[in-house]
């Protein structure tokens, strides 16, 4: 058979970010599946605020270790096999979490364990992949077109979760949509690794592809300042949206006497911005770099617009929207600086720990979110403020990176992708 060049190989790649993008549709539909249905699971299965935020920390909790486990397991056996690994755990997890709506609260939150451990490494499965792929050729484009088709998948889980239990009468039926999505992602993914072992030999042989070493723990301990920096930028950052969408439409529907739909809808406005800014995002940090002033703007856009939802009676629409803006910039900007500070051949242990320090918070702040509002008797003031303080923290990390960048060693994440590359490479 004919040798196919590296370059006609490549040419696949968008096919690549196509496939990869239906993969974590499911993922992330699956993810959200439980927010517009909050209510039901509250008052039909008699649990707190506190206790149905354990449906977001028992999703992060096994991370704090699992995913890192996951990391150096992808390292070790390469994409391929780690991947569906973990894409099967996902449907596994999704599957318990929908028996468990019909069966008990106890079994829905071990169904969000075993989905969780997947689903945190697929995550950074799916990032190597496009590394791989697009390695210094449109990477931050490509990062930010994934991004909108993960929170493609949050908006539209947002969305169909009370129409579907409108018409069915039945709460329940969104949870197994979400499990037939996890199901479309197996699909998909497996088709992936075919396409993905048929073209390995043009990678290998041209040394796109790096070849997998054994992981050596003490190599972490070489990873630039930058990127323990980045890290933990990301949990502040994260645990400072996410729980804020898990509680959106409960909060929506408290203070501001929203319906079941409208609730759902303007929560879900975070990921319409996000979708619009993130490609756009991307294309400008390839072109322009300055990623560490990027999440600077971010996290000083996302401080004001808690304050204002938990201080003000200001229509929530812009603010949800400012939101939204400050999760495209900083995700766009902070993943692909990723592949900047760390050697190809360590980026799945790299994203690893990054997944590790970022459900830290994930696993505290939606069970903290609901215990405060749960003792204020169901008023979300304290915890719009704790959101609005994690914004805080991100920005003071946000200006400890750039002042790094320009007092030490700079690294390369405030140039264009091209020129970072060939300074990382020389």
């Amino acid at each position: 058979m004919q040798e196919e060049s590296l370059e006609r190989v490549l040419k696949l790649r968008w096919l690549v970010l196509v496939m990869i993008g239906l993969v974590v549709f499911g993922v992330y539909y699956a993810y959200d599946s439980v927010v517009p249905i909050a209510d039901y699971i509250i008052s039909e299965m008699g649990v707190t605020r506190a206790q149905y935020g354990l449906l977001f920390s028992y999703y992060s909790l096994p991370n704090l270790l699992m995913v890192l486990l996951g990391g150096i397991l992808l390292d070790r056996v390469g994409i391929r096999k780690s991947g569906i690994l973990f894409v099967t755990m996902c449907v596994v997890g999704v599957l318990v979490t929908a028996l468990g709506g019909s069966k008990s609260f106890q079994l829905m939150l071990w169904g969000r364990l075993i989905y969780g451990i997947g689903a945190e490494s697929l995550s950074v499965t799916q990032i190597k992949v496009l590394s791989k792929w697009f390695k210094w050729k449109e990477f931050a484009f490509a990062m930010g077109l994934y991004i909108t088709l993960v929170r493609l998948g949050n908006f539209a889980s947002l969305n169909l979760g009370t129409p579907l239990q409108t018409w069915s009468g039945n709460w329940r039926l969104a949870l197994w949509v979400a499990f037939g999505a996890i199901v479309l992602s197996f699909i998909v993914f497996s088709l992936y690794t075919r396409l993905d072992k048929a073209k390995e030999v043009s990678f290998r042989e041209r040394g796109s592809e790096i070849a997998t070493d054994k992981f050596v723990f003490s190599e972490v301990f070489k990873f630039k300042r930058s990127y323990w920096l980045v890290n933990l930028l990301c949990v502040a950052f994260y645990s400072g949206v996410l729980p804020f969408v898990a509680f959106s439409k409960i909060f929506l529907q408290s203070k501001y006497d929203f319906s079941s739909g409208q609730a759902a809808f303007y929560g879900s406005l975070i990921f319409v911005s996000t979708m619009i800014c993130t490609p756009l995002l991307g294309i400008v940090v390839d072109k322009i770099g300055k990623r560490a002033t990027i999440m600077i703007t971010g996290s000083v856009i996302i401080i004001p617009v808690y304050l204002a939802l938990g201080l003000t009676d200001i229509h929530p629409a812009l603010p949800i929207i400012g939101i939204g803006i400050a999760f495209s910039l900083v995700p766009s900007a902070l993943w692909s600086s990723v592949p900047i500070l760390v050697e190809q051949n360590r980026l799945g242990t790299a994203f690893g720990l990054i997944t590790i320090i970022q459900n830290f918070g994930l696993t505290v702040v939606p069970w903290l979110v609901g215990k405060l509002t749960d003792s204020a008797g169901g008023d979300y003031t304290k915890s719009m403020l704790l959101f609005a303080f994690l914004g805080f923290v991100g920005l003071v990390l946000s200006i400890a990176l750039i002042v790094t960048e320009k007092r030490g060693k700079p690294t390369g994440i405030e140039l264009p992708t091209k020129i970072a590359h060939e300074q990382f490479e020389s």
